[in-house]
């Protein structure tokens, strides 16, 4: 048995509320877009790397800053459940 003592505190883990799906965060992108610009990067090369860290495809792509945003906008309305597959469709008559 261990004794009690400085340093020797138990402690107990906490536990997490359980959450509905909870999506992985972007970084707020004008701030990391604009801070690449100040340390010498083309905007090609800021907006592709901003895009590379919120997890979007790099690879034969160039993207904007605006085409940045307006995708991580339509994804994160798509996690949220604001709109989904059929959205833009259509309507047909029953």
């Amino acid at each position: 048995m261990a004794e009690s003592g400085p340093g020797s505190t138990r402690t107990t883990p906490r536990r997490r509320a359980p959450s509905t799906a909870q999506a992985p965060v972007a970084p707020a992108t004008r701030p990391v877009y604009r801070l690449l610009l100040m340390k010498g990067m083309s905007p090609a090369e800021a907006a592709s790397l901003t895009a590379f860290i919120c997890g979007l495809p790099t690879s034969d792509l160039h993207w904007s800053l605006k085409q940045l945003n307006q995708l991580l906008f339509l994804r994160r309305m798509q996690q949220t459940g604001r709109f989904g597959g059929t959205d833009g469709d259509p309507h047909r008559p029953h």
